[in-house]
Formats: structure tokens, sequence, C-alpha cells
């Protein structure tokens, strides 16, 4: 290679990280870096995607009108609760009214996080709620296919994710967080956001961790996400999303100190006050093995069990993260740390809408992502752990064909992370080198110049050898237009 074409290769490669461009590892050095293309090739057909996407919208948005008028969300009325009793030293000891009496069992910061709807009546912040519900599933669509089709134009992007609006909120774990006003959803976009692409408030663009770090004050189970950052040599990212952890956590302990201690010393690993972790919705470690064991496990072995998956879990996002995608090393981060909460309520699992998509249209998704994102949607739609009988501890009677139907949604989570772990380790015998590794927009060579020259010299010394074909799924086929 001469002078020229090494100054030709670098500056696509460059100009491709700065645009979130995907580069084949197959394409020779030099070659033109292919622009945004528009995934609808006539007007036609572009008409019809915009109608059917807003037709998708609306749905959405009456379903959600109608059940937030007409229903109190309770754990929306738990974070309010929370708001009212910040300062009076009543957090953690005042109960919902009426039943079923819940307690508010979340970090401080979440009921400072709530505390501006807490100044206009109920049923109007539970419906602004809402809306900001409707907006996170709408941002978690849309930074999801930005993340595996970067190629794809900003109109069709808005387009598509509109289109899968409605499909996404008839996922069991959507459902029921609009039904009970949860925080799943922005949460998950949160972390998207910040681990999937470059956010910017005024112009600046906003420091990666930042927003894992807010998550993470106002539910724990995003602080796993900071170890994934150490791993894969992004200690910068990591140390700004503890820092705000802890800014955001001070924030909330200036309200009232002794609540915030009494919170960090005695009630943040107390997951009986949220609930039995045994109940069917619960479908972690813990509770599977409960429902397994017909009887509450010692939290000894809970933990030790947990301690080996949570290590499992973090080494395989750090492989993905290394050799196939930086949105799939962020689904199989997230999916441990589902594993891994004493509590994962079946609302928490959000992140199935996602991991569906990557099934189904990323350049990395394995063979048959297609047949895997139809099955998983039809499986989260019907939701089988419903299906059996439970609650009153009766799920510590299960028979085996209970325990594998009720346990299902736990069992899909163990399944999704031994598939990407073969998966890789197939495609690492093949000598299979993934185009999709630079083709989110997760890093810039400005942050990371030296592992990008070190990742590009890799690509070019291996531009010989095969390349993971890109799969161009029907629905979002790109074509020039």
């Amino acid at each position: 290679m001469t002078g020229a074409q090494r100054f030709a290769a670098g500056r696509a490669i460059r100009a491709a990280l700065r645009e979130g461009v995907g580069i084949d590892a197959s394409r020779r050095p030099g070659t033109p870096v292919p622009a945004r293309v528009s995934s609808i090739a006539t007007p036609g057909k572009r008409r019809l995607a915009l109608v059917l996407g807003i037709g998708s919208a609306g749905y959405v948005i009456v379903k959600i009108w109608l059940s937030s008028w007409h229903h109190r969300a309770l754990d929306f009325a738990v974070y309010m609760m929370g708001t009212h009793h910040l300062t009076d030293g009543r957090l953690y000891v005042a109960t919902l009214s009426p039943a079923p009496h819940l307690l508010f069992t979340y970090p401080p910061f979440a009921a400072v996080a709530f505390a501006i709807l807490a100044w206009i009546p109920f049923q109007a912040a539970e419906l602004l709620w809402a809306c900001v519900n409707l907006a996170a599933l709408f941002a978690i669509l849309a930074l999801t296919l930005r993340a595996i089709r970067p190629e794809l134009a900003r109109s069709e992007l808005v387009i598509w994710s509109l289109v899968l609006m409605a499909p996404a909120y008839r996922f069991e774990p959507v459902l029921l967080t609009y039904a009970y006003g949860q925080v799943n959803l922005l949460l998950c976009a949160m972390v998207l956001a910040d681990l999937t692409w470059r956010p910017r408030i005024a112009g600046r663009v906003l420091p990666r961790g930042v927003l894992v770090g807010v998550a993470a004050a106002v539910k724990l189970v995003p602080l796993i996400f900071v170890p994934l950052l150490f791993l894969t040599r992004q200690a910068r990212g990591a140390w700004v999303a503890l820092s705000t952890f802890v800014a955001c956590s001070l924030v909330a302990a200036a309200f009232d100190p002794s609540v915030s201690w009494s919170y960090w010393t005695k009630y943040a690993d107390d997951a009986k006050r949220i609930g039995a972790e045994f109940y069917i919705s619960n479908q972690s470690v813990r509770g599977f093995a409960d429902r397994l064991a017909h009887h509450v496990v010692a939290t000894g072995i809970i933990t030790a069990v947990s301690a080996l998956v949570l290590v499992a879990g973090l080494a395989l996002a750090a492989w993905a993260w290394r050799t196939s995608s930086n949105l799939l090393a962020v689904l199989v981060c997230a999916t441990t740390g589902l594993l891994v909460s004493p509590i994962s309520w079946a609302h928490h699992l959000v992140w199935a809408v996602p991991v569906v998509l990557w099934l189904a249209f990323a350049t990395d998704r394995p063979a048959g992502g297609r047949v895997m994102a139809v099955a998983a949607t039809v499986f989260f739609w019907i939701a089988p752990i419903w299906m059996v009988p439970n609650g009153g501890s009766r799920e510590l009677h299960e028979n085996l064909w209970q325990l594998a139907v009720g346990s299902s949604f736990f069992g899909a989570m163990v399944l999704f992370l031994a598939g990407v772990a073969i998966m890789l380790i197939l495609r690492r015998r093949a000598g299979i080198t993934t185009t999709a590794r630079l083709s989110t927009s997760l890093r810039d060579d400005e942050e990371f110049p030296a592992l990008q020259r070190e990742r590009t010299r890799d690509r070019i010394r291996t531009r010989g050898r095969a390349a993971l074909p890109i799969k161009q799924p029907s629905g979002l086929r790109c074509a020039k237009g």
C-alpha cells in the first residue's frame, strides 16, 4: 500500500467514525464510504410507510390516554408519595393509601427526580408522565435502529420508529410499564442514548457516563454498565458515571441526610420491602431459584450463583464489544443486570424491545435472526408467565411444566446470553470478522484515538479474510434515493 493509499484509508475511516457509518472490513482501503441512504425506494412506499407510522403512533397515544385518564398507576403513585415525604423523615416508612399499602423502595434521588410533578394535580401529572414514557418508547426504537442501521437517513429513522411503536407497545413489559406508571422505559432510553449515541445539550456533547449515572441514581441496576465501561477501556466514561451517581445521591441527601443514610445502610439491600422474591413476576436468578427449590433459598447461595452469572455476563458483553457490535454488548450487559438483580419484575424487561430489533435488523445478528425476532415478538405479546397459578405462595408449589412456563422470561434471558456466546464462539472458529464493530457511534476517534488506531490496524491486517456479510432485511432494505 502506498503512502497516498494509507492516507486515503485513514481519512475514510475517520470520516465514517464521525458520521456513524459502518465500515466493511472486506472493503479495500481508499474506496468510498457509503453515505446515508433511504430505506424506502419510491415516493409511494414512503407515503404508505408514513401512513402506517402515523396510525401506529396514534394507536399507542389513544391507548395511553384512555389508560391514564381512567386508571391509577400504582408505581407512579408511589413515586409521588415519595416526593411528598422527601423532607419529613418518613420517606421509607410511609405507605401508599389505599391498599395495597406499597412502600417507597427506590434511592432517595428518585423522589427528587419526580418532585417537579408534585406541583400539579395527580391526574394531570399521571398523564404527563405517560407522555414522557411515550417519548421514551419512541427514543428506544430510534436509538436502536440508529445503532444497527446507521446508514438510514434521519427521516427514514423517524418513520420506521413510528411504524414500530404499536408492535413494541404490545410487549408485556412495555404494557406493564405504562399500567404501573413505571420508569423503566425512560431509564432504558437514557442508557441507550449514553452508550450508543453522542447527545448534545446547547451544542455541547454530553460526556459519556452522565446519563448512566443519573439512571443508576433513580434505580441501582444501571450501575452494571460501569464495569462494562471499564472492561472496554472507557475508564473516563466509567468515572463520569460513578461521579454523576454520587453527585445525584448527594443532592438527594441534602434534602434529608438521615433518610439517605438509612437507605444506604439499611434499606438498599432489603429486597423483601419490594415484594415476595418468589412471586411469578420476578424473573431473576433469585426468583427462579426459589420457585425451583419450592422454598426461599439461602441468600449466600443466591449471592454466589449471581456473582458467577455477573462475571460471565460482563465477560461476554466485553467480548461482544470487541468482536461484534457496541449495541450487542449493551444488550448483553442489560440482560445480565436483570438476571443478577434480586428483583426483576416482568415490567423491567423492556430491554426485550431493542433485543428483538437487533435480531431482526442488525448486521451482526445470527443466522435465522429474523425468525427468532418474530418468535420473540409473539412470545412477549403472549406473556406465558401469567398462564400458571400465581399469588398466595402458589409459586412455591409449581410442577415441572408450571415452573418452565412461569419462569419463561428468565429462560428467554438465559437463552439469549447462551445464544450470543455460541454465536461468537462459532464466528471466532470460522475466522469471521464482523462488519458491525465500527458501525455505531458509541465512540469517536477524537475521544479514543489509541483504541481506534489499534482497531483500524486490525481491520487493515484482516482485509483479505472473510467478513461477515451484511444482512439486508426486507423491511429496511437500503436503496439509493
